[in-house]
Formats: C-alpha cells, structure tokens, sequence
C-alpha cells in the first residue's frame, strides 16, 4: 500500500493527522522509534516512494518532479481534517514540495517540519560512491539505521539499488523559486550532521512568510533516533500550536 499506518491501534476519529517522509534508501518503517513518543489518538502516516526494496511490480520515479507528483496524488484524495508533514533528509526536500503543491490547491498542511537537510535553493547533492558496497558503507557511517547486513548479499544488493535509486532523485532535484511557503516551518537537525551543517539551517527562513523555528540535538545525520523523545515533544508542540490537537 502507498500509505501505510502506522498507528493501526486508532480507533475513532483522530485528533490529528501527521504524515511521515523518509530518507533515501528508507521506508515509513524507519521511523519505528519516534511512534512511541506521539500521541495515541494521532493518525500516523507514512507514504513510500514506490518500486523500492521488494516492490519490484511497481515502476520507481526516475525524477524528483515525478516523485513530488507521485506523492501529493497519493496523499491528496486520502486527506481529511487538519494535518501536519515532516519529513527527514531526502523527505524534507519532498515535504516542502508537497507542501507547496497542496497550498497551491488551497489545501496544505497545518505544519511542516523539515528535518536533516540543507535548505532547497542552497541544496548540492552529495557525491555517491558507485559500487554498491562503498554505497553502504558511507551512508551507514553517518549512523542509518539497518547498517549490519552480515553475509546477506542479496539483502545488501536490494538495499544498495534502492539507495542508489533514491540518490538519483536527490541528484535530479532543482529548486523553483516561488510564494513562500504559508505553512508554519520548523527545521531540525543535528549538531555535527555533515550533509546539513546546523550553521546552515537558518536558510530555511527564507522560503516561509512566518517565522521559522530551527532546533538541533547533539549528532550527526540520524541524530532524531538518538533523541526520538526530545524530537517528537518538539515536533507534537509544533503541530498542537497551529491546531489545537488533542
């Protein structure tokens, strides 16, 4: 499924709705250990970019343009009441775009959190090893999770295409200058993240007509499952203070 729930316990109607991003070579389920620390009567979202890891039925986005797309067609028609977008690394990047389309449809979220990544109009996409094991190795040394894969080759291969797949889109990725963003932003990262400097996060301002918030946490690149506690307590603030959520 494009959407997958992730808190299947609801029950009832949900006080809000907080829909999840992930990071290149991710998935929704990487964002296990922050569910804990929302609250129980929230709708938790996350949406997959398709074709990845054993998703081979599925054709994958070849441009950020068509993943931008894929996205806000996917959340568009399942959106009802007030809800709110975060999203990390490669998914701060879609985030802001989705929320940029849906704002120009009149429907946006109520709060957009951003999350390890360089403000898009100053965005340089990294340089990536190309054989598969480099691949891993450097982006499992800024600390992703899933980084042991002992013996398991074909795991190793799957998880090496899907990265490499995702990384073409954040190669691809070309910031449109346009109206600033409504939504209420807040950005997060990590104080020694190397992709994100925190020193450059206040760039973030520039595209939003409010103030724009910035919190870091001692780490680097995934500093948010080392503090999923502190992030989630920022994060729910964030939406509760826009929405008056339960």
């Amino acid at each position: 499924m494009p959407i997958l729930d992730l808190n299947p316990t609801l029950r009832g109607e949900p006080a809000h709705t907080l829909v999840l991003f992930h990071h290149a070579g991710g998935s929704s389920r990487g964002f296990a250990p922050l569910l804990p620390h929302l609250p129980a009567n929230w709708r938790v979202w996350g949406v997959d970019l398709p074709g990845r890891l054993l998703d081979r039925g599925t054709a994958r986005c070849r441009t950020a343009v068509e993943a931008v797309d894929y996205l806000r067609s996917t959340l568009g028609p399942a959106l009802s009441g007030p809800f709110s977008v975060f999203g990390h690394s490669l998914g701060a990047l879609l985030a802001f775009e989705v929320a940029r389309a849906l704002e120009s449809e009149h429907r946006g979220p109520c709060w957009l959190g951003v999350s390890g990544s360089r403000a898009p109009q100053r965005f340089v996409s990294p340089v990536s090893p190309a054989r598969p094991r480099d691949l891993l190795r450097q982006v499992h040394g800024l600390g992703a999770p899933g980084g042991d894969h002992g013996d398991r080759h074909a795991l190793a291969r799957l998880v090496a295409r899907t990265l490499s797949a995702d990384l073409d889109l954040v190669a691809d990725y070309a910031y449109t200058p346009g109206t600033p963003l409504r939504t209420a932003l807040s950005v997060f990262g990590g104080e020694d993240d190397p992709l994100a400097p925190a020193t450059a996060l206040g760039e973030w301002s520039a595209l939003a007509d409010g103030p724009v918030h910035c919190h870091t946490w001692p780490g680097g690149h995934f500093y948010l499952y080392e503090h999923a506690e502190a992030v989630c307590a920022r994060l729910v603030a964030a939406c509760r203070s826009r929405t008056a959520p339960g």
